[in-house]
């Protein structure tokens, strides 16, 4: 078994590292949508940009049977903490280049610290 496959292939300098999580969620309001169908081909290309362009993990979570509007969630893990808020605030601006309107937006971003490693 590999150092790495047992735990200890962090370096030394990588074990007081904190991984951030960032989570996005964005209302897109869409009110001259008139059927479902139409509102998810609206959807789906831009999950899939996320997907692909960002390797973000995306779902929709709310306003699957209403026409008018849907809220997306949009999660990722990065070392980095500004890197990671820069990668979600483009996730956001995504939403308005797709032509959609964006009613609401909140971005968290928080250290994830399960093992009690040192925070930076």
């Amino acid at each position: 078994m590999s150092a790495r496959a047992r735990g200890g292939g962090a370096a030394a300098s990588d074990r007081g590292a904190v991984p951030w999580v960032g989570v996005l969620q964005v209302e897109v309001g869409c009110p001259w949508v008139r059927s479902l169908k139409e509102k998810r081909a609206l959807m789906l290309p831009l999950l899939e940009r996320w997907r692909r362009g960002y390797s973000l993990s995306v779902a929709r979570v709310a306003g699957l049977d209403a026409h008018g509007w849907e809220r997306l969630a949009v999660v990722a893990v990065d070392a980095d903490r500004d890197r990671l808020a820069g990668v979600l605030a483009h996730a956001e601006a995504a939403v308005r280049e797709a032509g959609l309107d964006i009613v609401a937006a909140r971005l968290d971003v928080e250290p994830w610290d399960p093992l009690g490693a040192t925070t930076p």
